[in-house]
């Protein structure tokens, strides 16, 4: 009788596989050619298809002769050195050798070296509190190293719990550490604010808890690395907690699969730093031995090379941006159907994921007969959506429920209300909230409303061959430069479903702008609406006249002219309007805080709000300085890195204005604003664009303008612009005393050109005779700049051409094409060029900066395109709204050319009306 073999599993039991991964085979096994993945915590670009981003291309081919040898125990030097001095720099732990640096198999590598360093301190901690709900690796890590796992309520009502989690790190002790997540808090996408921070880590720093700080989307959250590591910094330099930061460039570089973390251990002193090393020596020996090399010198290539680094904060930027505006349009989406219920948790939520609420059968059945897949917990990844999916995901609202839950289908109410037979992506669910039972028709009521909902949202003459290239568009965006702007010329026909460069305005910004340039653009509309905002722009003006004192006129103007041009009124009106123009694409805003003085020339006149009463008071002018100081550094602290200020110096006061005239000294209140703002700038790592003005003073200003410039554009670097106008001409002489200013004395010239907008004001000799001859002086300008030889500088002559850099704001796009064009191909050549930036006036030719944005090079980076808004009460706006009105006059063609484009691109959108 033979004997039974042993055997070591039978005692074994079967764990069911992670969710999540499960989540993804479904995914990848169905035949579904419009299936959406929301369940896979990867990023996607526009086309649902893995981005690799362009940092990393590039430092992978700066990596030469890489090799193949085993690296150290704690991994490699270059890379541990970078990722701890980025984001470190600043703390007093880093200036004093405290940090202990180990590198780790990305994140969950970096959370286990983390635990078994605590257990290996003989640290007397037992307890490991993590939130609830929270990424899943986190309990089943702790609880494998032997630590007793805490959950903390994180989540209540779709929003952060915090009256419950601060509750909970109350109840502990120094017998516990927390694990935090430093930002885009996996899976609910609620973070707390910072003030909730300054109160968790209060409680922390009494409790004597050691906070673990899982840090794997910094950047990637807000596109801002700092921005998004403010947590850590809080707690390791403001209170001087030790902690451990687990570091993870997976999500913010796309470095999935070669798996690069590391772990910082923040400590009291540099010879506890050196026993902590050992003890991540030891843990990393006793698991993986050696981390693995080639991702960790991708990640050390982006962090040290200057350009690579710049070009990976680019990166962070897109794909923050990306994601928020999925965000956004998924919201809309839902609130423009009367989804039922609140979806403002859509919006509030940040990072990659978010919280739906909904429940595992209505997730079950969204896969089943929707193809969209999510995990059972409802977390959803944002990168998912795009552009080709949120409108068909948007109209399946995800409070989804079977019929006998009391909701129907809109694959009825299309069948019974609109006769037509519904493609599988308008199944679109409705709450049913009257109590009757389901009758064979469904609810009349309801249905009704559903379809109102369905055709306000598609239009009333919804045709079944129509509905599916709507939500369906796949279309191919033009990369020719010829192409994506010629798109929008007067004789382009309209193509169903092909996409042009305004293709991104939203809608009602399309329509407003659509209406504004079809007053613009015919003479007899145009005329008398300028000679109305001419006269509204006096602060003087009686009651019914007065824009700050009459309300009926005030909202008229705001809403039409007012938010076609200007920012905001407030703070936070004027970030929400930068956040949208990010959102479209743009690297940032040039904004400008709008009180001005404009010179009449012809009237002998300045105007601006409130000159008529600061003449009548001499003393004044120190007050004017103050306010002008005042709300330009507002408006510093409203811009991000590589925004930019655009400043009008007239705006502090006619103290000013005098001495700006005359060319006379400054009042030294007024120079010392100025230095304090351009160091404010700088801090900011934005610029400073030095308007143009009426030449009544514009000597003047150019004379400041190279005296803060020698200062503070130095070692290659620029903050600070000069403006010059293409339309006088003097420009080009001027532009040459300037550029041998900055070769005598040493510093970057910072060149903006213009073709000017104060033809009105300004003297009519001093303006070249015909546009052409400025067109001419405006090519000349860029041309010579871009290929460094000009007016005697560069090439063959004897002087070399100075260190400059350019920014070119017009509204002419065969100027910038032909520009952008030179810069490629100098760049292509290894030929001397200077680095170039482009902008447009906020609510003036969307067509042109949306189609240089489509004009990518061969590593996919688009042209760095600027809006240009202004900010300030509509008062303090109307000289500035006055001056677009007059600039749209001056430039009928162009207005036309745009008027045209815009409603080439109405018709677009309702092409299928036509099908």
């Amino acid at each position: 009788m033979r004997l039974q073999q042993h055997s070591a599993f039978g005692a074994a039991q079967y764990i069911p596989p992670d969710p999540i991964f499960e989540v993804t085979k479904r995914f990848n096994a169905d035949q579904d050619p419009h299936k959406v993945n929301l369940g896979q915590g990867t990023y996607r670009d526009e086309n649902a298809k893995p981005w690799v981003l362009p940092s990393v291309r590039e430092a992978e081919k700066l990596i030469a002769n890489p090799g193949h040898e085993y690296l150290p125990i704690e991994g490699l030097q270059s890379f541990r050195d970078e990722a701890s001095k980025f984001l470190f720099h600043d703390t007093s732990a880093y200036k004093e050798n405290r940090i202990a640096t180990c590198q780790s198999i990305s994140g969950t590598g970096s959370l286990l070296l983390a635990g078994l360093v605590l257990r290996k301190a003989n640290s007397g901690i037992d307890n490991i509190i993590i939130t609830d709900p929270t990424w899943s690796n986190h309990d089943l890590l702790f609880k494998e190293i032997g630590f007793n796992v805490v959950k903390a309520p994180y989540y209540k009502d779709r929003a952060f719990d915090f009256e419950g989690y601060i509750q909970a790190l109350k109840a502990a002790d120094k017998r516990s550490a927390v694990v935090l997540h430093a930002c885009a808090h996996n899976p609910t996408g609620c973070d707390p604010t910072r003030d909730q921070w300054k109160q968790i880590a209060a409680v922390i720093k009494e409790n004597q808890i050691f906070p673990i700080i899982d840090s794997a989307y910094l950047g990637f959250n807000s596109g801002n690395y700092d921005e998004d590591a403010w947590a850590i910094k809080y707690l390791i330099d403001e209170l001087g907690l030790e902690a451990a930061i687990c570091m993870s460039f997976a999500k913010n570089m796309g470095l999935y699969g070669e798996r690069v973390g590391l772990t910082a251990i923040v400590t009291k002193s540099e010879e506890s730093k050196r026993t902590v090393f050992s003890l991540l020596q030891n843990a990393q020996r006793q698991t993986v031995s050696n981390p693995p090399v080639y991702g960790a010198r991708i990640a050390a290539t982006v962090l040290s090379n200057p350009e690579t680094m710049k070009q990976w904060q680019q990166d962070l930027v897109t794909m923050s941006s990306r994601i928020r505006s999925m965000r956004k349009k998924l919201y809309e989406g839902l609130v423009r159907l009367e989804t039922p219920g609140d979806w403002s948790h859509i919006v509030s939520q940040t990072g990659m994921f978010g919280y739906t609420g909904i429940s595992k059968g209505q997730i079950e059945r969204l896969e089943e007969k929707y193809h969209i897949y999510m995990a059972d917990t409802s977390r959803i990844s944002l990168a998912g959506l795009n552009e080709h999916n949120v409108e068909s995901i948007s109209v399946v609202p995800l409070s989804l429920q079977t019929k006998d839950d009391g909701l129907i289908e809109l694959g009825d109410i299309l069948s019974s209300h609109l006769h037509v037979t519904p493609y599988p992506a308008l199944r679109v669910i409705v709450e049913r909230k009257m109590s009757v039972g389901w009758g064979a028709g469904g609810n009349i009521s309801t249905k009704s409303r559903a379809a109102r909902n369905l055709t306000l949202t598609l239009g009333p003459r919804v045709r079944r061959d129509s509905i599916v290239p709507l939500l369906r568009c796949s279309s191919t965006a033009t990369t020719n430069a010829a192409a994506a702007l010629e798109a929008t010329r007067t004789n382009t026909p309209v193509v169903k479903g092909a996409e042009t460069p305004l293709s991104e305005l939203p809608p009602l910004v399309l329509y407003r702008s659509l209406l504004i340039n079809a007053v613009s653009s015919r003479p007899w509309l145009l005329i008398p609406s300028l000679h109305i905002l001419q006269r509204l722009s006096h602060a003087s003006n009686p009651y019914l006249f007065n824009v700050s004192r009459n309300p009926l006129l005030k909202s008229f103007l705001k809403h039409s002219f007012y938010k076609q041009f200007c920012a905001g009124e407030t703070p936070a009106e004027t970030q929400a309007t930068m956040k949208q123009l990010q959102d479209m694409g743009f690297k940032g805003t040039i904004l400008t805080f709008a009180k001005e003085t404009v010179f009449d020339c012809k009237t002998g006149k300045e105007q601006g709000l409130g000159i008529e009463t600061l003449k009548d008071n001499d003393c004044q002018w120190c007050e004017n300085i103050a306010a002008w100081r005042d709300g330009t550094l507002k408006t510093v602290e409203l811009l991000r890195e590589g925004d930019q200020l655009a400043t009008k110096l007239t705006g502090a006061g006619p103290g000013v204005c005098e001495a700006l005239h005359n060319d006379t000294q400054l009042p030294k209140q007024f120079v010392d604003a100025c230095h304090e703002i351009s160091q404010a700038a700088k801090d900011r790592g934005a610029y400073i664009l030095i308007d143009a003005e009426s030449q009544h003073y514009q000597w003047g200003i150019f004379r400041l303008g190279m005296q803060l410039q020698e200062k503070f554009n130095t070692n290659g670097n620029v903050v600070l612009y000069n403006t010059y106008q293409a339309y006088l001409k003097s420009t080009q002489d001027t532009l040459k005393k300037h550029l041998q200013i900055a070769a005598d004395k040493g510093f970057t010239l910072g060149v903006k050109v213009v073709r000017g907008a104060y033809m009105a004001s300004d003297p009519r000799s001093l303006i070249h005779d015909t546009k052409e001859h400025t067109d001419q002086n405006y090519d000349q300008i860029a041309q010579g700049v871009l290929r460094q030889e000009f007016l005697g500088f560069g090439g063959s002559n004897a002087k070399p051409f100075p260190s400059a850099q350019l920014l070119l704001a017009s509204h002419n796009k065969e100027s910038l094409v032909k520009a952008h064009e030179t810069h490629q191909q100098r760049t292509k050549a290894n030929l001397p060029t200077v680095p170039v930036k482009f902008a447009q006036l906020h609510g003036m030719s969307d067509e042109v900066s949306f189609g240089l944005l489509k004009l990518k090079d061969d590593k996919g980076v688009a042209p760095e395109v600027y809006k240009c808004t202004t900010w300030g009460t509509l008062g303090e706006c109307m000289a500035y709204l006055t001056r677009r009105a007059m600039e749209n006059r001056d430039a009928a063609s162009r207005t036309l050319d745009e008027y045209t484009a815009l409603k080439n691109e109405a018709w677009r959108r309702l092409a299928f009306w036509r099908a």
